[in-house]
């Protein structure tokens, strides 16, 4: 008889069911608020990538025109505003680009400060049937327009690379990269603008509008009608039983009732009625899980650390590396900041005359890094030991690392050769921050340009450089790792205070010096976590 009024009491609450409309009305205000979400983000990401499609597209061809000219001619053409053929095949060109990528124009002018609104054209290509109209060389005129003159201050002061986006000018909406044209002699003496027509993005944009505001409405009123009939039928029984036998289970000291078991499994509310019944299951399953997992994690963090061990024996730990060798002092220290790092270094004495130094940095960081580096490392001193030069050594080690770099990661080195004989130092940079050279008593950066890096392309041509360093000189090699550290102010240790730290060593011997720097490091950087690997070489000639 209780068993019958229970039931009663269960049919008259499934009679008029509320929950139905509370959760349509839930669905339907949560679908709309997240289709909305969807529409700016979406509208936000699309017009974003879009423009920076365009930027990046028209920045490349404003820079690739730029190399084209002849900045040495243009106070020539400007004074005797007479062309030659030099002119006209840098014109020719101009107005291939124009053709070729669409453009509206391209200009290359002088804008005279300090209000820059007083523009000299030198050369003025345009589209071809368009409604813009060529300018002669030496034409000038005034353009008083706010966003350009500040525009072409910054370009002609400052050499920035700068990209407009003007709309209804007299010119009509278009889209304008300006880039400071360089002489020779490195000075900027114009500018050089293209423009194109972006009306085809202001149409995108507004497609994607109308596109998407459809089927957010359309979504909303399909939510609307399905879910209010489907609701009623599939899940509101359901979920009366399973608020019923809540209580059941709530007044009978927590034992389960079976008719939780009647709600189908293959259910998403017979999920919820048998994750109910299966509950201390469930947790005990969750703690043999989180006792393997912890486990797991141990393994690896032994993997790891016997990985570090492995990593340490392939570099140079013993000091010092040549004790029979008086005549030179080189030691070397890497720093990772994790378990493994990709920063490498060497010294080997080829012969005993040859002396090999090297240092080099792996993108990334972690387990794949230092695989990557490791292989760098045997690869280097494979090319060494055959008595190659350094450029060939750098040549051949990249094209090596290129056959086969699936996973596209490169490393800066700087590797260098140096002969006790004759006191010469040959060595290449490729793409490695500049060392520090003790020569005649004073400390400087040996700045050479550096090649491409190792692993990036095949078949580079690598340049090798030369000095003579002899007694009482010193090398020092390091990755970014030391110049780009950070303290807690997000300032980087930089360039000035590395060399300040090199100041304080010309007494000390290569550990010492190593050591001064890292406790000056340190010392800037606090407590602050090291997020990239730190390699540090001294080379001394005693």
């Amino acid at each position: 008889m209780s068993t019958a009024n229970e039931e009663n009491v269960f049919k008259k609450k499934k009679k008029f069911p509320v929950i139905t409309k509370r959760i349509v009305t839930g669905i339907v205000l949560s679908g709309v608020i997240l289709c909305s979400i969807v529409f700016i983000a979406g509208y936000w990401s699309f017009a974003k990538q879009f423009r920076k499609l365009y930027d990046t597209n028209i920045c490349a061809i404003s820079e690739a025109a730029r190399e084209c000219l002849n900045p040495d001619d243009f106070d020539k053409y400007l004074q005797t505003q007479k062309v030659d053929f030099a002119y006209d095949t840098v014109h020719r060109i101009l107005q291939d680009f124009v053709d070729k990528f669409e453009l509206n124009l391209l200009y290359v002018s002088k804008v005279d400060a300090p209000d820059y609104t007083r523009i000299t054209y030198i050369y003025n290509p345009v589209k071809n049937g368009g409604k813009w109209k060529e300018f002669p060389i030496g034409y000038s005129e005034n353009y008083i327009e706010k966003d350009y003159n500040t525009t072409a201050k910054r370009v002609l002061e400052n050499g920035e690379v700068i990209v407009r986006h003007t709309y209804k000018t007299r010119s009509g909406s278009h889209i304008t990269a300006m880039v400071p044209v360089y002489n020779s002699e490195g000075k900027i003496v114009a500018v050089l603008g293209s423009q194109k027509n972006i009306q085809e993005f202001v149409n995108a944009r507004r497609r994607f509008s109308f596109f998407v505001i459809v089927i957010e409405i359309g979504f909303a009123i399909l939510i609307v009608i399905l879910f209010s009939s489907y609701f009623n039928i599939r899940f509101i029984k359901p979920i009366l039983l399973i608020t019923h036998e809540t209580d059941h289970f709530a007044s009978y000291g927590g034992k389960p009732s079976d008719r939780l078991l009647t709600i189908k499994k293959d259910d998403e509310l017979g999920t919820l009625a048998h994750s109910v019944h299966q509950m201390e299951y469930d947790v005990y399953q969750n703690i043999k899980e989180l006792t393997r997992v912890t486990a797991e994690k141990e393994r690896i963090g032994t993997e790891l650390r016997l990985a570090s061990q492995i990593q340490n024996e392939m570099l140079h730990t013993q000091y010092p590396a040549y004790p029979e060798r008086k005549d030179f002092d080189v030691y070397a220290t890497m720093t990772p900041a994790k378990e493994v790092g990709g920063d490498l270094y060497d010294y080997k004495l080829i012969d005993d005359d040859h002396l090999m130094i090297l240092v080099g940095d792996v993108s990334g960081k972690g387990v794949p890094a230092a695989l990557f580096m490791g292989k760098c490392k045997v690869l280097l001193d494979m090319n060494a030991v055959q008595r190659k030069s350094p450029k060939e050594i750098m040549q051949e080690t990249n094209n090596q690392l290129c056959k086969g770099n699936k996973t596209s990661l490169f490393v800066t080195c700087w590797l260098g050769l140096y002969t006790f004989s004759t006191g010469e130092l040959r060595f290449v940079n490729a793409g490695h921050p500049y060392p520090i050279l003790y020569k005649d008593g004073q400390y400087s950066y040996l700045k050479e340009k550096p090649n491409l890096i190792l692993g990036g392309m095949e078949n580079v041509e690598y340049t090798e450089h030369t000095i003579n360093l002899h007694k009482g000189d010193r090398l020092f090699v390091y990755s970014d790792g030391v110049t780009e550290a950070i303290n807690k102010a997000e300032q980087m240790f930089g360039e000035e205070r590395l060399m300040d730290s090199m100041s304080q060593t010309s007494l000390l011997n290569a550990p010492d010096t190593i050591a001064r720097v890292q406790r000056n490091l340190e010392k800037f950087v606090g407590n602050i976590e090291q997020f990239d690997d730190i390699t540090m070489l001294e080379f001394n000639l005693n």
